[in-house]
C-alpha cells in the first residue's frame, strides 16, 4: 500500500513538474516571436534586397528586378574601391589589435605591481573606452588640425618642418584614424589581460621559481600561455568591433583624402545612403559579415574546444 501511495505521489509531482515546464515554455514564446520580427525578418529582407536592383526611387521592394548574385560578383569582381576598402579595413584592423594588445599587456603587468595612486590611475586609464565614438572623433580632430596641439608639439620638440597637414595626404591621414583607435579601445585590451593575469593559478607559478625560472621564463613560459584563450578572446572581440570602424573615420577624415582612410563601413554607408544603391550596399554588407563569421572561426579555432569544454 505505501509502495502504491509513493508511486502516486512521484507521478503526481512528475506531472506538476511537467506542466511547470510547458507554462514556461508558453511565457517565453512572445519574447521568441519578438526576436523573429526584431533580429531575423530585417535580416531576411536584406539578403532579398540584396539579389535585386532596388534603389527608393524606383518604388516597392516586391517589385524590383531579381538579379541573382550580380551584385556580389560585382563587388567582388569589378568594384576596385570595395577591395581597397577591405584590404585597407583589414590593414588599420591588424595594426591597431598589434598596438592596442601591446600597450594593453604592458598596462596590465604594471597594474600587477603595488605603487601609490593605484586606483586612481586604473580609473583613469579605462575613461576613453567609455567616451562616445563620435565624440573621440571629435577631440582628435581638433588635435590633429594643422594649428592644433600635436603639431604644435612637434613644432617645439623638432622645429617648423616636423609639422604635417594631417588630413591632406593618405598617410599622415591612416596615422591618426590608428592613434584615434588604439587611444579610444587600448583600455579594453588592458581590462581583459589585467583579469586574466589576476586569474592565473599559482601553483604552476611556484613550482617554476622553484625550478630556477628567472621572472622572463616564468612570464613567456607559464604565465602567457595560460593566458592564450583570454587573448585570443580579447582578439576576438576587438576584432569585431574594429572591422565595424565607422564613427572615428566619419568624424577625422570622412574617408579622405580621396578614398584613402575609406573603410568598409563608410564605404557601404556612401552606398546606402548617399548613392541610395541599397540592393548593392546590402550585397556588400552581407559579404563583410560573411567574412567577419570565418575570421571569428579561425581565431577561435585554437582555442574552441577548450572554451566550450573546459579544461578536463
Amino acid at each position: 500500500m505505501e509502495n502504491v501511495t509513493q508511486t502516486a505521489i512521484g507521478t503526481s509531482s512528475n506531472r506538476k513538474g511537467l506542466g511547470n515546464k510547458a507554462i514556461a515554455r508558453i511565457f517565453t514564446v512572445p519574447g521568441q516571436v519578438v526576436s523573429l520580427l526584431v533580429l531575423v525578418m530585417p535580416l531576411l529582407v536584406a539578403l532579398y534586397m540584396s539579389f535585386t536592383d532596388w534603389s527608393p526611387t524606383r518604388g516597392s521592394l516586391f517589385d524590383a528586378s531579381f538579379v541573382a548574385f550580380d551584385n556580389y560578383s560585382e563587388l567582388l569582381i569589378w568594384d576596385t574601391r570595395f577591395i581597397y576598402a577591405v584590404i585597407r579595413t583589414l590593414l588599420i584592423s591588424g595594426i591597431c589589435l598589434c598596438l592596442e594588445f601591446t600597450f594593453g599587456l604592458g598596462l596590465a603587468v604594471l597594474f600587477m605591481r603595488r605603487f601609490r595612486g593605484k586606483s586612481v590611475l586604473f580609473s583613469a586609464f579605462l575613461t576613453p573606452m567609455m567616451i562616445l565614438p563620435v565624440v573621440v572623433g571629435y577631440i582628435f580632430w581638433m588635435l590633429f588640425q594643422s594649428n592644433g596641439p600635436i603639431n604644435q608639439m612637434l613644432e617645439f620638440a623638432f622645429g617648423a618642418q616636423a609639422t604635417l597637414d594631417w588630413f591632406r595626404s593618405a598617410g599622415p591621414a591612416i596615422v591618426a584614424v590608428i592613434a584615434t583607435e588604439v587611444w579610444h579601445w587600448t583600455p579594453l585590451f588592458f581590462l581583459i589581460l589585467l583579469s586574466g593575469l589576476n586569474s592565473v593559478p599559482e601553483n604552476p607559478v611556484r613550482a617554476a621559481v622553484i625550478l630556477g625560472a628567472n621572472p622572463r621564463q616564468v612570464f613567456w613560459r607559464v604565465v602567457m600561455p595560460t593566458l592564450k584563450p583570454v587573448i585570443i578572446v580579447a582578439f576576438v572581440i576587438r576584432a569585431m568591433e574594429v572591422i565595424k570602424l565607422f564613427d572615428e573615420v566619419y568624424m577625422l577624415t570622412r574617408g579622405g583624402p580621396g578614398s584613402s582612410t575609406e573603410t568598409i563601413s563608410l564605404y557601404i554607408y556612401k552606398l546606402a545612403f548617399n548613392d541610395f544603391q541599397l540592393a548593392y550596399g546590402a550585397a556588400a554588407a552581407f559579404l563583410v559579415l560573411v567574412g567577419s563569421l570565418l575570421l571569428v572561426h579561425m581565431l577561435l579555432a585554437p582555442v574552441r574546444n577548450q572554451l566550450l569544454e573546459g579544461d578536463k
